[in-house]
């Protein structure tokens, strides 16, 4: 039992662990018998030791209880102190509550002053003097006076209150030192190359009339920052003034002069005048203090007006001498120059000028592009948008600039060569390398200008700024005072090209359309072969010329319209491109062109054929091979292309389908021969590859099998007859089918001239000799095709059998 008791002993309980806590700080000396010391010895503790632990575990813990209780009562007394003195002061205080505030003699003395002072109140009289109230009360002193320090203080808060309001429309309102003085005497002085000439009026540096031929493209640092620092003044003016007519825009009756935007006053800001005033005179002054601070409002608007159109003045000035439009143009520009030499022309308008040519300060249009380009102009593009007028007129003048700039360089590149190029006209004897010269030109122009433009509308957002580029509301609605946008602003730039352009291109296109002279060239698209006669040559050269511009102008097409569409993905309202026009127009001439002149080559196949060494079908195989790889070598009908510009006429000019159809159907009636058979099949394989349509090559193919069946029919039999007389038998079918005219009942063969007995024996022993060494033809002079060699071998030696068996039938008959 005991065992049993002694294996469920818990260990977890605190008896238990107080013992074991005791046994194991137990020392070895505490033994007190021999025999527990003898057991200790041992490494064994008794019960005596155990329970000799626990009473001095016991004891140790009753010790430590002891101690906190006696630091438990120490501050239980001091807490005691503490909260009788928290009484006593509390006390005190409610005795000073209760008890007066201040004396009769000081209430006296803040109330009223001194004998000879005045005041007011209710213990004063209309006359200023003292009225003697004995029985007031000390209470009613205490409010009195209350009553004073309260209103003092709020009239305190209100001037706090309103000088917070005063300094925050200052600083929302009111433009820093530096920049009025920016916005009244800065000119962009910096752009003038130093030391060039001498001006009079020190603020007007641009009144010379040399100032366009001397800018500084690179100016200083310091002139950077000053120009930034002015526009960003002016830029910060015109939020000053637009929250002003929104603060102020209704209390005048109507939008306040060059506000443009209505809203409410706030009186209050204003207010400021009644500071230190009673409750009453606030409140009989509060609306002529208002009316103060609404035409404070109205003259610091016009002041702001003035100082914001002379500003606008002067960026717009800049920015003519700075680009040389407008004012600043030189006279040379009125006459586009249209050669190399035109570069030179001086022009008068100042004795400086005679050193510059057409472009002014510019030595080429490069350097023209960079100041277009250059970001003060940029920038100040952007904060002259609030100044309606100048940015309407300056984006005309800009436009204008662009578009005589465009069209000089076309001139010059088509007469005397731009950019290190040769002129074009250098290669008007090649109309295909002519044509793409120049169309390549005009599409590089294009995306300049495109560039260019886009770069002069950028907002400041996509060009490092903060803020998105927001729609002006100074416009008006009329069409004439709406800014240029980017696209009219491309369009009114490479409107200059139009006309000619399209002169030169009609000019190309006609002469190739018509069918005198030849035009030879790498850009021919084909070769004139030996034997070929000159006047076929030249006209499916052309032919093929027209195919090759056709091309050209319908790749520059779609490139133009991609770069449209971009535009129009970026949210840009498009305008009619007169380049894209140009070259739409010249592409639908350039296809009636070539489908007339596809026509006529067809319809003149066999005059062609007389004069030359090949047939009509081998021509018409010619002409739709090498359109077929003129049009896989043409960018313009590659599959983006062709998805560009989409099923239209056109398309259905130049298809494939319409070649072959003309080509294959004009050849068919003059076709004879197996050999122009397997030409126009060859024809057809080839514009299959180049991506004539599966059905199309299909119906072709199938109408040239009929056709060459019916050939092959004709040219059996007539070697058929051949065979048939060598082998001896043809004068025995000529016999029988005589007999077969004349026969009557009873006739007999023998009877018959040409079938008699000696007749047919020899017949047949010569056709029995015939058949070791058969006389059946090869047709390799005739057919090209083997397989249509074998199938025409096999045909005739049919027809030899078939006779053999005609003719052993009418001999074993009872005719024979």
């Amino acid at each position: 039992d005991k065992v049993n008791r002694a294996l469920h002993v818990r260990t977890d309980t605190p008896a238990m662990k107080a013992a074991l806590s005791a046994l194991a700080t137990l020392p070895s000396s505490t033994s007190t018998s021999s025999t527990a010391d003898n057991n200790n010895a041992n490494g064994v503790i008794d019960a005596k030791s155990v329970r000799a632990a626990i009473e001095t575990d016991a004891l140790r813990r009753a010790l430590q209880f002891q101690t906190e209780l006696q630091k438990l009562a120490r501050d239980a007394t001091v807490l005691r102190e503490r909260v009788d003195t928290v009484a006593r002061v509390a006390g005190h205080i409610g005795r000073i509550v209760d008890g007066r505030i201040i004396s009769k003699e000081q209430a006296d003395v803040l109330l009223h002053g001194d004998e000879s002072g005045g005041g007011g109140g209710e213990l004063y009289g209309r006359s200023g003097g003292v009225v003697e109230d004995t029985t007031t009360s000390s209470w009613e002193l205490e409010r009195t006076l209350a009553s004073k320090l309260h209103a003092a203080h709020k009239s305190y808060v209100d001037a706090t209150h309103r000088q917070i309001a005063v300094d925050a429309f200052l600083d929302k309102f009111d433009l820093g030192d530096n920049e009025a003085r920016l916005l009244d005497h800065y000119n962009f002085q910096g752009f003038i190359l130093p030391g060039e000439y001498e001006y009079e009026d020190s603020s007007n540096p641009w009144c010379h009339p040399s100032a366009a031929l001397h800018i500084n493209p690179n100016p200083s640092g310091e002139t950077m920052e000053d120009a930034t620092s002015f526009l960003n003044a002016l830029e910060r003016l015109v939020v000053i003034r637009m929250e002003l007519s929104k603060t102020f825009g209704n209390s005048s009756g109507g939008i306040v002069s060059g506000g443009g935007v209505e809203g409410t006053m706030d009186e209050s800001m204003f207010d400021h005048d009644n500071i230190g005033q009673d409750n009453d005179t606030i409140g009989n002054r509060s609306s002529s203090s208002g009316q103060l601070g609404t035409n404070s409002a109205l003259r610091m608007m016009e002041q702001l007006a003035t100082r914001q159109e002379r500003a606008y003045e002067r960026l717009y000035t800049f920015i003519q001498y700075f680009l040389g439009i407008g004012s600043a143009t030189p006279n040379s520009h009125h006459n586009v120059p249209t050669s190399s030499n035109d570069a030179g022309r001086s022009y008068s308008a100042s004795l400086d000028a005679s050193q510059f040519g057409a472009l002014g300060r510019f030595q080429d249009g490069d350097d023209m592009d960079e100041a277009f380009g250059h970001p003060i102009i940029r920038r100040a593009l952007r904060v002259l948008r609030h100044s309606p007028a100048h940015h309407v007129h300056a984006l005309e003048l800009m436009a204008s600039s662009r578009r005589t700039e465009v069209t000089r360089r076309f001139l010059l590149a088509l007469t005397s060569g731009y950019g290190g190029m040769a002129p074009l006209e250098m290669r008007a004897h090649d109309p295909v390398g002519y044509v793409g010269d120049m169309l390549a030109f005009c599409f590089r122009a294009f995306r300049v200008e495109g560039e260019l433009v886009k770069t002069l509308f950028l907002s400041e957002k996509e060009d490092g700024g903060l803020e998105e580029k927001e729609q002006d509301e100074e416009y008006d609605d009329t069409i004439d005072s709406r800014p240029m946008s980017a696209s009219e602003l491309l369009a009114q730039s490479m409107g200059g090209l139009s006309r000619p352009l399209k002169t030169r291109l009609s000019q190309v296109i006609m002469s190739l359309a018509s069918q005198g002279g030849a035009v030879t060239g790498d850009g021919s698209g084909g070769a004139i072969q030996p034997g070929d006669d000159e006047d076929t040559s030249s006209s499916l050269n052309r032919l093929v010329a027209i195919y090759s511009v056709s091309g050209l102008l319908r790749f520059y097409c779609s490139a133009i319209e991609k770069a449209l569409e971009k535009a129009q993905a970026e949210n840009e309202v498009i305008t009619e491109s007169p380049l894209l026009t140009t070259c739409d127009e010249c592409l639908a001439e350039a296809a009636d062109c070539y489908v007339a002149s596809l026509r006529a080559y067809g319809a003149m196949l066999g005059s062609h054929s007389l004069s030359s060494s090949q047939t009509e079908a081998h021509l018409a195989q010619r002409a739709i091979m090498l359109i077929a790889d003129e049009r896989v070598a043409s960018p313009g009908f590659a599959d983006d292309a062709l998805d560009t510009v989409g099923d239209d006429l056109v398309s259905k000019q130049l298809s494939l389908s319409f070649l072959v159809s003309t080509m294959v159907d004009a050849a068919m009636t003059h076709l004879k021969t197996l050999d122009g058979t397997s030409a126009l099949k060859s024809a057809v394989n080839a514009a299959s590859k180049s991506g004539l349509d599966a059905k199309e090559t299909t119906k072709w193919m199938a109408l040239i099998d009929e056709k060459e069946q019916n050939l092959v029919e004709v040219l059996v039999g007539t070697e058929a007859d051949i065979v048939l007389e060598e082998c001896g038998l043809g004068a025995i079918r000529s016999a029988i089918k005589d007999m077969d005219r004349v026969y009557i009942e009873g006739m007999t063969m023998s009877s018959h001239p040409g079938l008699s007995r000696k007749e047919v024996e020899a017949a047949m022993k010569k056709f029995y000799s015939s058949l070791f060494s058969p006389p059946i033809p090869t047709f390799e002079d005739v057919i090209k095709d083997a397989q249509l060699r074998k199938i025409a071998r096999s045909r005739t030696a049919q027809i030899v059998i078939d006779l053999y068996q005609e003719v052993y039938g009418a001999l074993s008959s009872e005719r024979g």
